[in-house]
């Protein structure tokens, strides 16, 4: 294993302004930009790691292993609450000896925060969310250490991924299932491949079933925008039967516009969303929302799992793992059997 004075000599600089550099320190001892970059290039290209037990002994670093999670700053920052509780409950059941330092982001500007230099203070790394431009920053550079993704897709990094086809698959065949002709959908921009994925999936099979296409609306992925996107729905000339939100947020909101406009659900429209948010949120609203659930939890603690047998065997081989997106009905789009028995009522 390459060490600073393998790195020094490579570069013909003093073992004291190599390790400077790699502690960050580079700006503040007033080295020059050009040093520091060769100096962080060697680093990579020999393949050093920093000595942790080294900084354990000098009393520097703690004896437990850092975990970064980086998470995108934008709308999704609601979903954090119960990506942490999966983390914090691995955590424990496990016995890990792991310490968590959260990493904000800006979308589209994660090479701003994760760097050669801010994986030196690490010892592994979970990424939520990140943007296509994100995606290509992370493809196209080498870090050493173990990396995951969240809900992404790499070859070169481990992964923990949903079935994104699904999940706009499930509400076009249960709406079919229930005789429906008219759908509608109420999006946010995307802000990844598999928002796409979902949206178009939905929009084929709905057509496959003989439904008309539906009409789409784009919205910000809050209850505001899903209110005011229901409240444009309600302005057309023919009513939608039933609907389709990518997020409960949006779906939210879009209950309180229906309900202002005197609508029942689910008799004159049936909703399902993507079920982001709070499970307590979707149980408890009026009425409660049935949804496509994505297991948040579970995925942070496969997230987690994977750095863990990495950090013990230094397998960094990336690994995949996908995770089902059940359909749980309730009172927005109730389950078919239950549908017809009403009906039939």
């Amino acid at each position: 294993m390459a060490t600073i004075k393998d790195i020094a000599a490579k570069l013909g600089l003093s073992p004291s302004t190599v390790s400077i550099v790699l502690k960050g320190n580079g700006d503040k001892r007033k080295i020059k930009k050009e040093t520091q970059q060769r100096i962080l290039e060697a680093a990579k290209e020999l393949g050093y790691k920093p000595n942790i037990q080294a900084k354990i002994l000098r009393g520097s670093l703690s004896s437990k292993s850092n975990i970064s999670l980086y998470w995108v700053s934008d709308n999704r920052i609601h979903l954090l609450s119960r990506f942490l509780k999966g983390l914090q409950t691995t955590i424990i059941e496990n016995n890990y000896q792991f310490q968590l330092s959260i990493v904000p982001y800006e979308n589209n500007h994660l090479e701003d925060v994760l760097t050669q230099e801010s994986v030196l203070a690490t010892n592994a790394i979970i990424i939520c969310n990140p943007s296509e431009t994100d995606m290509e920053y992370l493809e196209n550079n080498d870090f050493n250490i173990p990396i995951v993704l969240y809900n992404r897709y790499s070859k070169k990094y481990s992964t923990v991924t949903m079935d994104d086809k699904t999940i706009g698959l499930l509400p076009a065949q249960i709406f079919a299932a229930h005789g429906k002709k008219h759908p509608a959908l109420l999006k946010s921009p995307a802000t990844f491949s598999g928002m796409n994925i979902r949206t178009n999936v939905f929009e084929f099979q709905v057509n496959e079933a003989g439904m008309e296409h539906p009409v789409s609306v784009t919205v910000d992925d809050t209850m505001k925008g899903g209110y005011l996107g229901a409240l444009t729905l309600c302005g057309l000339n023919s009513l939608p039967d039933c609907l389709f939100c990518t997020s409960d947020s949006i779906a939210l909101g879009a209950l309180k516009a229906f309900y202002e406009r005197g609508l029942h659900i689910p008799e004159q429209i049936e909703l399902i969303s993507v079920g982001s948010g709070r499970p307590e949120q979707e149980e408890y609203c009026v009425p409660s929302l049935s949804v496509i659930s994505l297991p948040l939890e579970d995925m942070a603690r496969e997230c987690l799992k994977i750095l863990s047998d990495s950090l013990s065997t230094f397998d960094y081989v990336p690994k995949s793992v996908a995770f089902p997106t059940p359909y749980i009905p309730r009172e927005s789009c109730p389950a078919l059997l239950r549908a017809k028995e009403e009906r039939q009522i």
